[in-house]
């Protein structure tokens, strides 16, 4: 058991790194204890440790000065802290002013720390994937880990490991260029496809007007989020059609929505696409054996629906060729 009053929160947790590249992080313990209690589930996590205690052992490290650095339990050390100051009386069992906890040595390397912290993250509070992707950053690029190495360590795959160091990047760019700290737009950067990030990278421009429209005014961005409808998914079709982008740039209020409906007006494939299965679907109907044949045959329903597919491009091409006539 140690004792609460020896412990020391740790400035370095990684779910403070979003903060520390913006700038924002805490400078003191008094400050980190403040953040953390107005995170929504502090006061669920407190009731339950004010009933029955600290139940999981957190992880220190033992300093030069016989103190001890939370490696992992800032929130549970956090809570033990506010429960002292209220002078509660604990239940029988249990203790406010000592928690169990597993004690790393001093002479574990600052490396070893750090990748405990990482295997000791599974089942905890989410870091949050811009978190997680600031540690990949840090295992690489400060601790000069091997890209392989945190792969295995962090348990995720070498194309994973460094997509997060190139979206971690692009992110920080962003952050530097618009002060907007928010950690949800990372997943503008993780969640690009080739073909967006192609385009961001070729030009400046790309990249600044990029910046301005996932960056929200007013509540909203011209591209939305990384999935919806509006979003990323739909900005990648977008970006191959020069007069949609032109839109965008153009009209203030133009969001991705509007540029995609030129794309669907400048080709009718992306705007009527089931007529992209034309071609596939007559080549099989031609393709089709005797023994496919024969067994179609006794099936009437599927008759009835060849019939309504002939009655159907019978009457659109005669239409087409109405209109045809019309406009000539």
């Amino acid at each position: 058991m140690i004792k609460v009053k020896d412990l020391s929160l740790d400035l370095e947790n990684p779910r403070l790194y979003h903060q520390r590249a913006a700038g924002t992080a805490p400078n003191n313990e008094d400050d980190l204890e403040r953040m953390i209690a107005e995170e929504s589930q502090f006061i669920t996590l407190k009731k339950a440790i004010v009933k029955s205690g600290v139940q999981e052992p957190i992880w220190v490290q033992k300093r030069n000065d016989d103190k001890y650095l939370v490696v992992e339990g800032n929130r549970r050390t956090t809570c033990l802290r506010a429960i002292l100051n209220e002078d509660r009386t604990p239940p029988e069992g249990v203790s406010y002013d000592s928690v169990i906890a597993n004690v790393i040595d001093p002479s574990v390397s600052e490396l070893e720390v750090k990748l405990q912290k990482a295997r000791l993250q599974s089942g905890k509070k989410a870091w949050g994937a811009a978190n997680d992707a600031a540690v990949i950053h840090e295992f690489h690029y400060d601790l000069m880990m091997d890209i392989e190495d945190i792969a295995t360590e962090m348990q995720i795959s070498k194309t994973k490991v460094k997509k997060s160091l190139k979206s971690y990047k692009m992110w920080l760019r962003y952050v530097t260029d618009t002060s907007d700290t928010s950690t949800s737009r990372y997943s503008m950067f993780d969640g690009m496809s080739t073909v967006v990030m192609n385009w961001v990278e070729a030009e400046d421009k790309n990249l600044q007007d990029y910046h301005e429209w996932i960056k929200p005014i007013d509540g909203q961005a011209k591209i939305r989020s990384a999935a919806t409808r509006g979003g990323l998914r739909d900005f990648a079709k977008v970006v191959v059609d020069p007069e949609a982008i032109q839109l965008m740039r153009e009209d203030p209020s133009a969001n991705v929505e509007d540029a995609f409906e030129v794309v669907k007006s400048n080709d009718i494939l992306k705007d009527m696409q089931f007529l992209n299965r034309i071609l596939p679907m007559a080549k099989q109907l031609d393709d089709m054996d005797d023994s496919q044949r024969a067994r179609l045959a006794n099936e009437p329903r599927i008759s009835v629906h060849l019939r309504s597919l002939k009655d159907a491009c019978d009457a659109l091409l005669h239409d087409l060729e109405d209109i045809k006539n019309y406009q000539e």
